[in-house]
């Protein structure tokens, strides 16, 4: 029987792509959330703040979690920045601007391993960022003006760097556990967003109501936990830029879900860069890997 360690490992990149679509469709408990009077930055707050005791709990469970080394622990606060700046960005920006500007994440990826983990940059990694920065430019209708740039645009810009920093650090960890780091980088997505919501984007809660509550905790708990411990588990065991490129899979259920169920633009532009960002991610998946961790 051929050993699921064979390249690639199946494990990772199935899980990491499972989670990648449900990371694309993660506007829709915020957008709930902001409805049941939780605007902005809170709505993410609340889920971070619902999934720790469930990520707490799995620590308990066999077998024992491996100590969590700096560099692990340096990546999951990362992650944890960049997670609550992508889900502050999709109340203030649209959806799909979110999604396609964390997704330069690739880009900062492959940056990382030629720079630290000795990754030979080759024309076919060209062509892949070329595809993708097309794709990024065609769902912005041709042009990205600065006169249009808001806030939650520079926030999504700025995950996607903080989201292939930490996937690198984490990625050159010895040991890790991913419930550990789970509950390093909700606890850190929590804390800096009560930052970001008292200080550089603040908005005021309102009275949370009964079913306000019970949402935050369903779809923390249920919801966000899951995508954590897959996120960071596949993180140690696929290079940054596989990672990342993968997790472009959220680009199709969110650009298609947010067509679907909110009025903003989708056309044959959305389409072709959604197709064009999403063959950029195949490509990097069929490459042979050649990314050891320094």
């Amino acid at each position: 029987m051929t050993a699921i360690g064979a390249r690639p490992d199946l494990r990772p990149v199935w899980l990491s792509f499972g989670a990648a679509i449900l990371w694309g469709l993660w506007w829709l408990p915020i957008r709930a959330l902001e409805e049941a009077g939780l605007p902005g930055v809170w709505a993410g707050i609340a889920m971070n703040l619902a999934a720790l005791p469930l990520i707490a709990c799995t620590l308990a469970l066999p077998p024992r979690p491996a100590a969590v080394s700096a560099n692990a622990f340096i990546g999951a606060i990362g992650i944890g920045l960049a997670i609550t700046l992508y889900g502050t960005a999709v109340t203030e920006t649209t959806v799909i601007r979110a999604v396609l500007l964390f997704y330069l994440a690739p880009a900062w990826s492959i940056l990382i391993e030629c720079v630290f983990f000795g990754r030979r940059f080759r024309l076919i990694n060209a062509a892949g960022l070329a595809m993708a920065a097309l794709g990024v430019l065609l769902i912005f209708g041709g042009r990205i003006e600065l006169s249009g740039w808001s806030l939650g645009d520079s926030m999504a810009l700025a995950s996607g760097a903080f989201w292939a920093a930490g996937a690198a650090m984490i990625f050159t960890s010895p040991e890790i556990s991913a419930r550990r780091l789970s509950l390093v980088t909700c606890t850190t997505a929590a804390l800096i967003g009560l930052l970001i919501g008292l200080t550089i984007a603040p908005s005021t809660p309102e009275a949370l109501t009964l079913h306000g509550a019970s949402l935050a905790l369903g779809s923390g708990a249920v919801y966000l936990a899951p995508i954590v411990l897959a996120t960071l588990w596949s993180a140690r065991r696929l290079a940054p830029a596989l990672l990342s490129f993968i997790l472009t899979a959220e680009i199709v259920s969110g650009v298609g879900s947010s067509a679907l169920l909110l009025d903003e633009p989708f056309g044959w532009a959305e389409a072709l860069g959604s197709t064009l960002i999403a063959g950029a991610a195949l490509i990097e998946l069929l490459l042979p890997r050649t990314t050891q961790p320094a």
